[in-house]
């Protein structure tokens, strides 16, 4: 992962991140900066493909971009018709969901409870933006994010956010009963994927809809969902475990289950930490990574400063 440093009062520190797609393609997200982030005078709401020539606006500087050659064209359709334009690549998913919703929803009046959603979505939003989730949804009381690993392969280094996301979201669930005055702290669990998804816009030009279309989705979520049965508050698939389990030697720290999942015939492999257990596994990774390769990354981008 670079950094571009730009000496300009009107950026945020983490203001906008370009970031390459599976397919080669390469997209800009607004890091929910203060004063925005504009690509050919356009407003950056969400993630958009970046072309060779495109002027992208941050503060009062202006960046001219040159990517790569596209190895194959983007499926467009007329404005404001559903656009289709999706690739395969590797993923992962992180699906935060609140416990107890339900006794929530009974104990507190309806505007107190909406203040608290809107309350932890907002800043679970801030949180996933800065760690360079790729794709985020909000659905009921459950918070979706996505990664991608343009590689094709895990990575420590692209996975960190992943961990840190969730290590930083779940204190915001725990403060949110001294915030809002309620009685007893809010709790999440949480279930984490990696595998092979489609990945595009199901949008139009006017609202985009990046998402990711693939079993290793519906896994995350199943895998939130058996965090109830469980002790532990987090469970993890078997592709990020055994990754994980070898980069960072992380196996002790998990319990292991073999569990029936809705929607699958045969029992899945569940593998099961602890929230308490969640800043040693962040440490280990970070080991890890302080003794694999420094990955290379190339960007092509040239300065130029409006007056």
């Amino acid at each position: 992962m670079s950094s571009i440093v730009l000496q300009d009062s009107q950026v945020s520190r983490k203001h906008a991140m370009v970031q390459y797609a599976p397919d080669g393609r390469v997209y800009l997200t607004d890091l929910g900066s203060r004063n925005g982030t504009w690509l050919n005078q356009r407003r950056v709401t969400s993630p958009v493909a970046l072309s060779t020539g495109d002027r992208v606006c941050v503060g009062g500087t202006e960046l001219r971009f040159h990517g790569p050659a596209r190895g194959h064209s983007i499926h467009t359709a007329p404005q404001g018709a559903t656009m289709v334009g999706f690739s395969q690549g590797l993923i992962t998913v992180l699906v935060i969901d609140i416990r107890d919703f339900t006794g929530l929803s009974t104990r507190l009046p309806e505007a107190r409870l909406s203040e608290l959603i809107s309350l932890f979505m907002r800043e679970s939003g801030v949180v996933l933006a800065e760690h360079y989730a790729w794709g985020q949804k909000f659905i009921g009381d459950a918070v979706m994010a996505v990664w991608l690993h343009a590689s094709g392969n895990l990575r420590l280094d692209e996975l960190l956010p992943v961990f840190r996301s969730l290590e930083r979201i779940v204190a915001i669930a725990s403060g949110l009963h001294v915030t809002l005055g309620l009685e007893a702290p809010v709790l999440v669990g949480a279930g984490i994927n990696s595998g092979m998804a489609s990945i595009g816009n199901m949008g139009s030009d006017a609202s985009a809809d990046y998402t990711a279309l693939s079993d290793a989705v519906n896994l995350a979520f199943r895998l939130e969902s058996a965090t109830k049965e469980i002790p532990e508050d987090v469970a993890l698939g078997a592709t990020i475990y055994d990754y994980l389990e070898r980069h960072a030697e992380a196996g002790s720290l998990f319990s292991h289950y073999q569990m029936r999942l809705k929607g699958y015939p045969d029992p899945k492999p569940v593998h099961g930490i602890n929230q308490s257990s969640m800043h040693e596994l962040l440490a280990r990774m970070e080991v890890g990574l302080s003794q694999a390769d420094p990955p290379t990354v190339r960007l092509s981008l040239s300065r130029e400063v409006r007056s």
